[in-house]
């Protein structure tokens, strides 16, 4: 709760800073690449829709060195307008079984009911599942695609986290309030509606995202690179699996890695085009901003945590938490399997009371690395 109470919408510019901040030693020792970051992203489900170039390594591929991966993260979020969240159980909304509408949602965005004139509900569960292939190219340069996949469900935690929150005297986010393990989906503002009553059947593409890295430093314990990506409009809008634009995303990371250790951390600036179901929509331009600590407790196993801060793409408004900055954090390991394989899981949580991030979620991912020969990458501790 520090971090939360440190940085602010105001300075999530000037955090950036932190991305940039290596120390200049260089140690004899250096930490294998199992303390890499989680490539783990915004999860929120109207954050989906748009480019957020997930936490990477500095350390790019080598020449020739190429990364297949597979990762899937699957998280439950109820995130509300404060006044939906305050009031629901009340009358006259209790007599609506917990389920909202859009007709409900208007009516808490009225300015005339002392709305802000937005009004938003997403609630459900997400899986999100992304194929990656990775290729160094010369010595200094690393390109990337990234193919997602998109299944939205009403899902089946809701009484899990319910029960967890009572057992353990937590806050509940309203939980308690809405209908258990249904799909609500919807935004009010600017004249712009948006509303699902029911989940997007079935696995579907989303939005393909190329990347391209450029190594600005790399020796000793110290890399610092960076690097441009875009989103492809390969989703469908319609099922909630794509904005329907074009984004554009600059990326800078760091990292610095003394004895076993691995700190790293990174910033975006994301361009965000227009969103096709609310065209009229007025968006802001997203940043992005990442910590991650890894040790390499053993030659073939590492302990990761890490801190994702997100300023998405929507305005802030007063009562509405959906623009304000979000805070979550990872926390997990990785593994080094037979064949040249690593294996990576994590558990995700909250870490701010504003109902704008996921409430938990779980992360695995199964990558693949080849590296030519003579090349640091993916060997064990002291082996470099």
């Amino acid at each position: 709760m520090l971090i939360c109470r440190v940085v602010n919408l105001g300075i999530i510019g000037r955090a950036a800073l932190l991305a940039l901040v290596v120390a200049p030693a260089s140690p004899a020792l250096q930490a294998s690449d199992l303390g890499d970051p989680f490539p783990l992203r915004n999860q929120l489900p109207f954050h989906l829709m748009f480019l957020d170039p997930a936490p990477r390594p500095a350390r790019l591929l080598p020449r020739r060195g190429w990364r297949l991966a597979w990762t899937a993260a699957y998280e439950n979020t109820l995130v509300a307008t404060d006044a939906l969240v305050n009031e629901f159980d009340e009358p006259p909304w209790a007599s609506s079984d917990g389920r909202v509408s859009l007709p409900i949602l208007e009516q808490f965005a009225d300015p005339a009911f002392g709305g802000s004139g937005t009004a938003f509900i997403m609630d459900g569960e997400t899986l999100r599942t992304v194929l990656e292939a990775a290729r160094g190219l010369g010595s200094r340069v690393e390109v990337r695609i990234e193919v997602p996949f998109l299944m939205h469900t009403g899902g089946f935690l809701d009484p899990i986290i319910e029960n967890w929150h009572h057992n353990f005297h937590l806050p509940s986010g309203g939980h308690e309030s809405f209908a258990r393990n249904v799909f609500q989906q919807g935004l009010v503002s600017d004249g712009e509606e948006v509303f699902f009553d029911h989940a997007p059947g079935g696995v579907g593409l989303g939005d393909i995202v190329l990347s391209a890295g450029l190594s600005l430093m790399r020796g000793g314990g110290t890399a610092m690179a960076v690097s441009g990506s875009v989103k492809l409009p390969t989703g469908t809008a319609d099922d909630l699996r794509g904005s329907g634009s074009y984004d554009y995303g600059l990326t800078i990371l760091s990292g610095w890695s003394p004895g076993r250790s691995s700190i790293s951390g990174g910033f975006s600036y994301v361009r965000v085009g227009p969103w096709a179901l609310a065209p009229g929509l007025h968006l802001r331009d997203s940043s992005h901003l990442w910590i991650s600590y890894g040790f390499d407790a053993t030659p073939d196993a590492a302990i990761l945590g890490q801190v994702l801060i997100t300023e998405g793409p929507f305005r802030v408004d007063a009562g509405n938490d959906l623009g304000t900055v979000s805070y979550e954090l990872a926390f997990g390991m990785r593994w080094r399997l037979p064949r040249s394989l690593q294996f990576e899981a994590a558990l995700i949580e909250n870490l701010d009371r504003l109902y704008n991030t996921p409430d938990i979620g779980a992360f695995f991912g199964l990558r693949y690395s080849v590296a030519p020969a003579g090349s640091a990458v993916g060997l064990p501790v002291g082996k470099r």
